[in-house]
């Protein structure tokens, strides 16, 4: 199914504006509704040679007729691992999958996003799911395979506080960066008029891409680390502590927020607080904004179950379970990191 996805996604309903002017800075590639075939060509060439420069490749979506009613893929199998975030994307896309097509096994599991390029790589699954980009560790590793990127969503890593912290917080990515860095270590010192109270740190545990996406943008440009921190092994681990533990302050997918946890409005220095809502991650502005990914260790062969899965999840239907998720579906048009 390789023609509908963008003109499905194109024609999909409740497309606003903001998707439409999609514009994120590290987002740069752009792919449009009606490219003739010619451009069509061109343009998987140059995925392919950046893909050769970069070490990965993105797969953008190309018309396609549907599925064969006689395809092999019908009674075949396949198996998915990584990123928590995904997962419950990637869960429920299953079931509607396999309730459509009953003789189809589609098996899958969390992990990490460092989990499903670990195992992608090596083999042991047909499709990882991942929050970020490939790592340059994780590129140096291939072992000779290509990996592709299929986005499937759009979301946030939304840092969010206990109810007892505050009401409303705004913080600057680097005071983010401090609180996480152990640099404060008092409610009171991040600003007057907060609690003077002991900050309670909650962190993804290493490769979580959650956690590698929070870091890029909160620490990394200041060469923080990660101070005495509790770590967590998902999203749901990560919301249940915030939501019941005072003072505590921790960061999870626009996917995870819940009215019992406050999220912060942040910000880059000398710029406005912006808060992580649907119009501001669909438009860009929202400072940690991503794509979420099922990755493949190759272009998968038409009319393989892998190609149809993921066919399925870019699909009208499968944007439909990426919302109903709490996630963002596909911009109707969209760049490729």
């Amino acid at each position: 199914m390789k023609t509908t996805k963008k003109a499905a996604i194109a024609g999909s309903g409740g497309a606003s504006d903001g998707k439409r002017n999609w514009c994120k800075k590290e987002l740069s590639r752009k792919t449009n509704r009606g490219i003739s075939t010619v451009y069509a060509a061109i343009g998987m060439i140059g995925l392919l040679i950046v893909g050769f420069v970069v070490g990965y490749y993105v797969k953008p979506s190309q018309p396609a007729s549907g599925f064969e009613e006689d395809s092999a893929w019908r009674t075949a199998s396949i198996k998915l691992s990584g990123s928590t975030t995904v997962l419950p994307i990637a869960n429920a896309s299953a079931i509607a999958f396999m309730n459509m097509y009953n003789e189809t096994t589609v098996t899958v599991q969390g992990g990490g996003s460092g989990v499903g390029y670990s195992q992608i790589i090596s083999g042991v699954v047909d499709i990882g799911m991942a929050s970020r980009p490939p790592k340059s560790t994780e590129i140096d590793n291939q072992q000779g395979v290509k990996l592709w990127l299929h986005p499937i969503a759009l979301d946030a890593v939304c840092v969010v506080v206990n109810p007892s912290v505050a009401s409303s917080l705004n913080l600057t990515l680097q005071e983010a960066g401090k609180i996480f860095a152990g640099i404060y270590t008092y409610w009171d010192e991040v600003k007057s008029g907060l609690p003077h109270q002991q900050i309670y740190i909650v962190v993804r545990e290493s490769g979580s891409g959650t956690r590698g996406t929070f870091e890029e943008y909160t620490m990394d440009p200041w060469d923080y680390t990660v101070a005495a921190a509790h770590e967590k092994p998902s999203n749901p681990a990560v919301k249940g502590t915030i939501e019941t533990t005072d003072y505590s302050i921790g960061y999870v997918g626009f996917g995870f927020l819940s009215e019992n946890m406050v999220p912060v409005a942040l910000a880059e220095e000398g710029e406005g607080f912006i808060s992580p809502t649907i119009e501001n991650i669909q438009s860009g502005v929202y400072p940690i904004s991503r794509y979420l990914y099922f990755v493949t260790s190759s272009l998968p062969s038409t009319g393989s179950l892998a190609d149809r899965f993921i066919d399925f999840v870019q699909s009208p239907e499968g944007q439909q379970i990426v919302e109903s998720q709490g996630f963002l579906e596909l911009p109707v048009t969209y760049n490729y990191p």
